[in-house]
């Protein structure tokens, strides 16, 4: 379980670096494989019985959901902002 944790970290971690720099679609892909990914860590923290364990995988899982959702609303931004500046020459 710490391991997939630590996983969807580094993973958001690459995205948040990179994303500037690679295809934005990519990097929404590749957000959405995190979103996947982080619904089978709910899944699985639903089978632990230790409640402060649970709860900690949870609080855990909040931050990833937040990083989440702040990086795909930035790349979202920038992919709208490229294709309305686009437009305006």
């Amino acid at each position: 379980m710490q391991i997939n944790l630590k996983r969807l970290f580094r993973t958001l971690a690459l995205i948040e670096g990179s994303w500037q720099r690679t295809s934005r679609h990519h990097a929404l892909k590749e957000l959405e494989n995190a979103l996947v990914r982080q619904h089978e860590v709910e899944n699985d923290a639903e089978n632990i019985e230790d409640t402060f364990l649970r709860g900690y995988i949870y609080e855990q899982l909040d931050i990833v959901a937040a990083t989440r959702r702040s990086l795909a609303e930035e790349v979202r931004w920038d992919i709208e902002s490229n294709r309305n500046n686009s437009g305006i020459i």
